[in-house]
Parts: C-alpha cells; structure tokens; sequence
C-alpha cells in the first residue's frame, strides 16, 4: 500500500505537468485544420461565386464535392484532435471543443445543399439555394477564422513562454 501511495505521489505531479504544456501533437494537427478550413473557405468562396453567373447545376455538383471531400479532411483531423484531448493544455481543449460544434454545423449545411441540389438541380439559380449557398460560406469564414486565431493563438503563447522563461532572473 505505501509503494502504491508513494507511485501515485511521484506520477501525480508529471500528470499535472503534462496537462499544463501544450501537446505538440495538438499543435501539429490544429494547424493542419488550418490549412484545410483555409482551402475549405476558398471552395466556398468559388461555390458562392457561382450563384453571380450561369453555370450549371453540374458546375454546383462538381464544386461540392470538393467541398464535401474538404469538409470530411477536417472532420478527420478534428476526430484526432478529440483522440488527444487527453493530452491537450487547457487552451488546447477548450479549442477542440469550439472548433467541433462548429464544422458539425458546416458539415450538415454541406449535407443539406447536396441534397438540395439532387433533389431539384434546376433551382440552383433560386433565392433560397443562394441564401443557402452563402450560410454555407459564412460558417465557413467562421471555421477557418476560428482555427486560423486558435494556432495563432498557440503560437503567441509559446513565444509568451519562452520570453518568460529567458528573462526570468537565477535564484540567489
């Protein structure tokens, strides 16, 4: 038992530790996320775009789909981030939970607009299918301004860090 209590007194302290510091991984993976909700919201971007001119629904179904594909990139990098939370610094956690509601919502007006355009192509020239068009590029202005302040956010902190450590007077 007092093995046991002693084990648990020595891992507690590198536990905590190991909570406080930002996890490289998470780092690594939130800007990849960056990188695709960047591309994302330029998909968007076009696809908004397409509402101002003639092209046809295929030139919409050829465009969603890269989006669709994008949208599925960052669900895959947000399902690591919510595998590593366990790692994660504070920050770091309350970033994969802000970021995940978000791309869900992003994911469903995806969804809901493929649908929309099956069910009817003919109407994509349509207010209601522009009004949908561009939800679907504000949540995605949303997703990648969000993530793009996240990683900045991670990078002004560990700059912060070291400053602190190099000024930091020795101990007399």
């Amino acid at each position: 038992m007092r093995k046991t209590l002693l084990s648990l007194a020595l891992v507690t302290p590198l536990c905590l530790n190991a909570r406080t510091t930002d996890s490289e991984q998470v780092l690594r993976l939130l800007s990849d996320a960056k990188v695709e909700a960047a591309v994302l919201q330029r998909d968007a971007s076009e696809l908004t775009a397409f509402t101002h001119s003639a092209v046809s629904w295929k030139s919409y179904a050829d465009q969603l789909a890269q989006i669709k594909t994008h949208v599925n990139k960052v669900a895959a990098i947000v399902e690591e981030l919510k595998d590593l939370r366990i790692i994660a610094s504070p920050w770091q956690k309350v970033a994969i939970d802000r970021v995940n509601p978000l791309l869900q919502e992003l994911a469903a007006n995806t969804q809901l607009i493929i649908t929309k355009l099956s069910v009817n192509p003919s109407r994509v020239h349509m207010a209601p299918y522009k009004q949908y068009v561009a939800a679907h590029y504000d949540l995605a202005v949303d997703l990648s301004s969000m993530i793009g302040e996240l990683v900045e956010y991670g990078k002004t902190k560990a700059k912060f860090e070291a400053l602190t450590r190099k000024l930091e007077m020795p101990e007399q």
